[in-house]
């Protein structure tokens, strides 16, 4: 578990194996696995106070695929409580669309009711008012700051 725990960039299985002298692979994937799976706190904390709330593409650029077109990017939404000038902890989840009808579970699943959610002006945010939660939305067309500057937790 301390091995585990303590990896800069992550454990992998392999790195497992050659950690504890396995003999099999497999058995350090299944051992790797189990312990993760004990690592996840099901009933943690939400998010509370002014959480930021986007979506984003991860992945690398790809010619010739303008804006939110792409064939092998994830897309996922990120949660990010904002903590003063910086960012307290996170929540992110992959989705297959953009829609309210994935974003929305994913901020009830991630922040307490009552807290203020800070978007942009997607479409797909606009139910959150409706599920007990305080929205506010930037709008960055037309403005003269960065995104960076009006919404600083933002990836920009």
């Amino acid at each position: 578990m301390w091995w585990v725990t303590t990896q800069k960039n992550g454990a992998s299985a392999l790195g497992l194996q050659r950690g504890l002298g396995l003999k099999k692979y497999e058995t350090a994937w299944t051992m790797l696995h189990k312990l993760r799976r004990a690592m996840v706190r099901p009933g943690r904390d939400l998010l509370t106070g002014r959480v930021e709330v986007d979506e984003c593409y991860v992945g690398g650029l790809e010619e010739g695929l303008p804006g939110r077109l792409n064939l092998d990017k994830a897309r996922v939404v990120v949660a990010a409580q904002e903590d003063g000038p910086g960012i307290g902890r996170v929540g992110i989840r992959q989705i297959l669309t953009a829609s309210a009808e994935n974003l929305i579970p994913f901020v009830q699943d991630s922040v307490a009711p009552g807290s203020i959610i800070h978007t942009d002006g997607w479409l797909g945010y606009l139910p959150l008012e409706n599920k007990g939660y305080e929205h506010e939305i930037t709008f960055l067309m037309g403005k003269k700051k960065t995104a960076s500057r009006c919404c600083p937790g933002f990836i920009a």
